[in-house]
């Protein structure tokens, strides 16, 4: 009788250890599965930073783009002559057109300079005048 009693405990043991077995197994499939996730979610962050890095990056060269070129005022077809002062002959009809004193106008520039550009090149017109304003 005593060696039924144990033959049936080491039976119930056995299948208490099955069942732990089991539901170990399931653990592990769950934390696979689990990882797996992570893994997947850490490739879409970083997909997502990249992306959003490179927006920024685009947003700002476009923004530094426009401030540069915010400051700057192009003029087509003013005359060019031998030896002419630039500065003089911009400030003279700037500072009329706006009405203002012509040294206030020349205050205001910082740079005045002639560009090429194809459209007055093909067109044989004279260098457009570019000028920057502080």
């Amino acid at each position: 009788k005593k060696i039924e009693n144990i033959e049936k405990r080491i039976e119930e043991t056995d299948g208490k250890f099955e069942n732990i077995q089991q539901m170990m197994q399931q653990y592990d499939v769950r934390i696979k599965k689990i990882e797996e996730e992570d893994i997947q979610r850490d490739k879409k962050m970083k997909e997502m930073d990249t992306r959003l890095t490179e927006v920024e990056r685009d947003k700002s060269g476009l923004g530094w783009e426009v401030d540069k070129s915010e400051f700057y005022l192009r003029f087509q077809n003013v005359e060019e002559e031998k030896g002419e002062d630039l500065v003089e002959v911009m400030a003279n009809t700037l500072a009329e057109a706006l009405e203002i004193t012509i040294e206030k106008m020349k205050d205001g520039m910082d740079e005045t300079f002639r560009v090429y550009t194809r459209y007055a090149m093909r067109n044989k017109l004279p260098r457009e005048v570019h000028i920057r304003f502080t």
